[in-house]
């Protein structure tokens, strides 16, 4: 009996491996297809790709350029990583399931695969705009800096949404519009990314996240919890008592 379940398990594994492989090709043809029609067709016209960076790039000040720094900073790879790591381990310790690591994981290697992809395949440009930002290792199309944020921010917020009822649960929700925002006005003010650049990312983002979301299912493990228990969760994993627990020997 016990293999026979193993057995189901894995084929199961296999059949949302194998789904998530050809969704992430399919994915990244439509981005790939996206981005060389805009470099062959649109000839930097569309949705202000010429006017939008020059208008970014003559209304820059001082106290602007450091705020675009420290956003882009902090959605670089270096912080999208520390977010995504905390993410993992808040996740993991508070429902003690793996399918919202692999989840996150999933999400974010696909996104940094497609990412490096598409920009070796299209090979677009940057802006003809004096640029904040320099030697930067791939080219304009598509935004990583948005993909990355945007996969992240939201893969986050459809778990917290997934596993609690609380208020609160909202606030990841402003946090995945907000994010995203920012970064693609940053991106674009420090003249490193057309808007058809951020478009590419968002569409990338939206058909990514539909796809693992719909796959991987990752809140199918997850009880649903109200604050209090999340957070008598998060006390008991701190060292601290729980008020009100039951005593789960007492319980047996």
């Amino acid at each position: 009996m016990t293999k026979t379940v193993n057995r189901s398990a894995a084929r199961e594994r296999a059949r949302i491996a194998a789904g998530v492989v050809v969704a992430w090709v399919l994915i990244l043809g439509v981005i790939v297809g996206f981005g060389e029609l805009v470099v062959k067709y649109s000839h930097d016209k569309w949705l202000g790709d010429t006017a939008i960076p020059r208008w970014f790039a003559a209304h820059r000040t001082p106290t602007l350029n450091t705020w675009s720094n420290d956003v882009s900073v902090a959605c670089a790879t270096t912080g999208i990583l520390i977010v995504a790591v905390a993410a993992c381990v808040i996740f993991l310790a508070v429902t003690r399931h793996w399918r919202p690591v692999v989840f996150i994981a999933v999400v974010m290697f696909g996104e940094l695969a497609a990412f490096l992809a598409a920009a070796a395949v299209v090979k677009r440009p940057r802006p003809y705009v004096h640029h904040l930002d320099h030697h930067l290792p791939t080219s304009a199309y598509p935004s990583g800096h948005v993909a990355a944020t945007t996969c992240l921010y939201i893969a986050i917020a459809i778990l917290v949404v997934g596993h609690t009822k609380g208020w609160w649960r909202w606030l990841f929700v402003a946090l995945a519009v907000v994010m995203p925002v920012a970064i693609a006005l940053s991106r674009m003010y420090r003249g490193e990314h057309h808007p058809t650049d951020v478009l590419g990312s968002l569409i990338f983002a939206a058909l990514w996240l539909t796809a693992t979301t719909w796959l991987i299912k990752p809140n199918a493990e997850l009880p649903s919890r109200s604050p209090r228990a999340v957070g008598a969760r998060l006390r008991s994993l701190a060292g601290r008592p729980v008020s009100g627990a039951p005593d789960r020997a007492a319980a047996r």
